[in-house]
């Protein structure tokens, strides 16, 4: 049994993949596709384009293997490289990724109440209308800490952001999802979702 996770490790697959076994490379895709589709589908809020852009994260991260030296998880680099396919789809589209107001450091370090955001995260269908007005970076960010359970060191590799900018955005994006929460609660709309209807 012992031998059999071995096998099956990342850094076993990587090392495989970089010897040119595709079938390992494809083992590696197979342990992450979900992973890579769900953070591309709630960066870019479009099933068809988070299906290219997984695929394109695939494809550039069979291309840049050898040049992965193993410093960080693989899942962290596949992240990265993840997120980059999305923001060049979002450029492309002429979508900026963090258009949102600065917060005030003062605030964030003081907000430590996140009862009312833990409890609307517990909310499968309403987290996924929310996330949708938050910017594409924002929502990737929320995506991968609680949703992947990454810690803020990892999101901030991941982004190529300081530690301090990932909670600050963070911070903004729990206010931005309490304050559309809120609208719902009271039987309001969120914002994007009215801009959507007049369109």
């Amino acid at each position: 049994m012992a031998v059999e996770s071995k096998i099956n490790s990342d850094e076993d697959l990587i090392g495989q993949a970089k010897r040119g076994d595709s079938h390992a490379y494809g083992r590696l895709v197979e342990r992450y596709q979900d992973q890579v589709y769900t953070l591309a589908c709630r960066t870019l809020g479009d099933p068809n384009r988070a299906l290219d852009a997984a695929q394109d994260a695939f494809v550039r991260a069979w291309r840049a293997l050898s040049g992965f030296q193993g410093n960080s998880k693989f899942s962290s680099w596949l992240y990265r490289i993840t997120l980059n396919c999305c923001y060049s789809e979002l450029r492309r589209r002429g979508i900026p990724a963090d258009s949102m107001p600065s917060a005030d450091m003062d605030e964030i370090r003081s907000s430590t109440d996140s009862s009312s955001f833990d409890r609307a995260l517990e909310k499968q269908d309403l987290i996924e209308r929310l996330l949708q007005g938050l910017p594409p970076l924002y929502r990737s960010i929320v995506v991968l800490h609680y949703l992947q359970g990454l810690d803020l060191n990892e999101i901030a590799h991941i982004t190529g952001r300081p530690v301090g900018t990932i909670k600050a955005y963070l911070f903004r994006a729990r206010e931005k999802l309490r304050d559309q929460a809120d609208r719902l609660e009271a039987g309001g709309r969120p914002p994007h979702e009215i801009r959507d209807k007049a369109s």
